[in-house]
């Protein structure tokens, strides 16, 4: 397992976690304000994270998680609230986070987020934008001043999963979508931070978020415009079927769940 960190600003860093045979490579991100800090996302394997973090910024920091995946609320969410991190993510996603863990924390250890909750770091401002789809709890986070988008999972990173269980119907995921494009209008230079950076060969954007709006419409006008493709889950075979269109390179969808 390694753990890398990238400077994206001179107050935005990149931690990375990858896997020696890359089926594990995941983002969290690190924004530093002028008077506090927070982690967005808590990676998978890695129990370091939080040393890591403080070796770059020893400011009152807080933790959000987008959603309830293990690779993103994994082991060393449990540092964090040993450290007395405050920890937000939405309730709706807290059964994922226990089915996952062999050892997770209590629903009171983590506080509520909210649709509309500003995170005030000092010169910096994170609103809350609650984006159900990927899952139900999912959230995103946008920084108006700056035009930064930190996504997580809720709207892939090139390549998107709305094919797995727990992933609500896509008319859901349609109108959170355009939700985030209505809160977004004029941001014309937004950089979206996803939860897998890697994914997409090109920074990705607002027509990103476009494209994905455009090609879940082109889906449930017509399910079957995808390739189908099969995949093992937790020792289960999942049928689905995958498309593109734009910056989205691959959308993996399950024609029975519109």
């Amino acid at each position: 397992m390694t753990l890398s960190i990238g400077q994206i600003k001179y107050n935005l860093f990149q931690i990375n976690e990858t896997d020696d045979d890359m089926h594990l490579n995941v983002d969290a991100y690190l924004y530093i304000g002028e008077e506090r800090a927070v982690l967005i996302d808590a990676l998978q394997e890695t129990e370091e994270l939080y040393d890591a973090v403080r070796r770059i910024t020893d400011r009152p920091l807080e933790l959000l998680i987008t959603h309830g995946h293990p690779d993103h609320a994994g082991k060393a969410v449990k540092r964090f609230a040993e450290e007395g991190i405050r920890m937000w993510m939405s309730e709706k996603d807290f059964s994922l986070y226990q089915d996952f863990l062999d050892d997770p924390l209590p629903a009171e250890c983590f506080s509520e987020l909210q649709d509309g909750q500003i995170f005030d770091l000092g010169g910096i401002q994170l609103e809350t934008i609650m984006l159900e789809g990927h899952t139900p709890g999912s959230a995103v986070f946008l920084d108006r001043k700056h035009q930064y988008l930190f996504a997580g999972d809720a709207i892939g990173s090139g390549h998107f999963w709305m094919q797995i269980p727990g992933c609500l119907p896509l008319h859901n995921l349609k109108t959170a979508i355009e939700n985030l494009l209505e809160k977004t209008e004029g941001m014309d230079q937004l950089a979206v931070y996803p939860g897998h950076r890697w994914q997409s060969p090109v920074q990705l954007n607002r027509q990103y978020i476009k494209d994905t709006l455009k090609l879940t419409e082109m889906i449930m006008d017509d399910p079957k415009i995808g390739k189908e493709q099969e995949m093992s889950m937790n020792g289960k075979k999942i049928r689905f079927c995958e498309s593109s269109y734009g910056m989205m390179l691959g959308y993996c969808y399950n024609p029975e769940n519109l």
